[in-house]
């Protein structure tokens, strides 16, 4: 009789056992797997049935709904891409719905949106800025600089009597009056403590002589100077400025320049060059390098007086 072998059948019920084991760990598994996928369509399907709850318009008004119905498109929908034709009772594209803004009345229309072309790319240095939507546009600037144009133009003045005239030939002494800085005196044409101001407005210029204020001054710290005053040739009759450069073309190198402040210290200056420009050569009130002078001015010629008659004297 055949006898049965005891490490046999512990052999197959191992084998058994372990193959029970694989049988139920392959349907965990797939037990497992199968959850998410219906999480994930659970998912889906309640996103889609709020998304169709938000888009039925409710109680709110027209404008919340379609903001609403915006926020749901997807980003190339919303940048206008893909668009669909607008109806008579949607909103025009290039229009942004706005509940706080008055409707207009029926006789005022809408402007038609214009087709937008596509942006070119320009280079960094031709782009301009662009305002703001709070801020009105701006004009836009010259592209050729704002002029600038030498002072002490005439205009509107009287022809001088011959009583002026002989006035002008002979010595004249002026008193430094409130508010000026220091007093001119150039003896080879007879002027003396002639007062200057520091300004170049048409009151200076009616009371004495202009000190351009962007100029230098005799005292300025600085390693050149150009100490700029303009006259009037003519100017208006009762004032001090009355033909106070009217002999300015008859210096000559070498006259001597005086300058006094209201201290008493005196800057002496020597003629050293006399030329024409026009009303447009603000070059000439610029400094020099290495020159510490002094530039006089006045129009010229009698009676037109479009040029400008300029007077360089240097520091002695």
């Amino acid at each position: 009789m055949f006898r049965e072998d005891p490490l046999l059948k512990v052999g197959v019920m191992v084998i058994t056992l372990a193959l029970v084991l694989a049988i139920f760990a392959v349907m965990v598994s797939i037990a497992v797997r199968s959850v998410p996928q219906q999480a994930v369509a659970s998912e889906k399907e309640t996103a889609t049935e709020s998304s169709v709850e938000r888009l039925i318009p409710g109680e709110g008004s027209y404008e919340s709904w379609v903001e609403r119905a915006r926020q749901l498109l997807t980003p190339e929908v919303a940048k206008g891409e893909s668009d669909p034709e607008p109806s008579g009772s949607e909103p025009k594209p290039g229009f942004t719905l706005n509940p706080k803004t008055e409707p207009r009345s029926q006789s005022e229309s809408y402007p038609k949106p214009q087709a937008q072309a596509e942006p070119q790319v320009q280079p960094e240095s031709q782009i301009q800025p662009v305002p703001s939507a709070q801020e009105e546009p701006k004009a836009q600037s010259q592209s050729e600089p704002e002029q600038r144009y030498l002072p002490a133009g005439e205009s509107d003045w009287q022809r001088p009597t011959r009583q002026e005239v002989e006035a002008a030939n002979e010595p004249r002494h002026y008193k430094l009056p409130a508010g000026a800085i220091m007093g001119l005196t150039i003896e080879a044409i007879g002027i003396y403590s002639v007062p200057v101001f520091d300004s170049n407005s048409q009151w200076a210029l009616a009371n004495g002589v202009a000190h351009n204020p962007q100029t230098s001054l005799p005292w300025s710290q600085s390693a050149q100077r150009n100490v700029y005053l303009a006259g009037h040739r003519m100017g208006y009759r009762g004032t001090w400025s009355r033909m106070i450069f009217y002999n300015l073309d008859k210096l000559k190198t070498g006259d001597e320049v005086l300058l006094k402040d209201r201290a008493g210290t005196s800057y002496r200056y020597r003629v050293s060059e006399v030329f024409i420009v026009d009303p447009a050569d603000s070059w000439v009130m610029g400094q020099v390098r290495g020159r510490d002078m002094l530039t006089l001015q006045t129009c010229t010629p009698y009676p037109t007086f479009q040029k400008r008659l300029i007077v360089r004297a240097d520091r002695v």
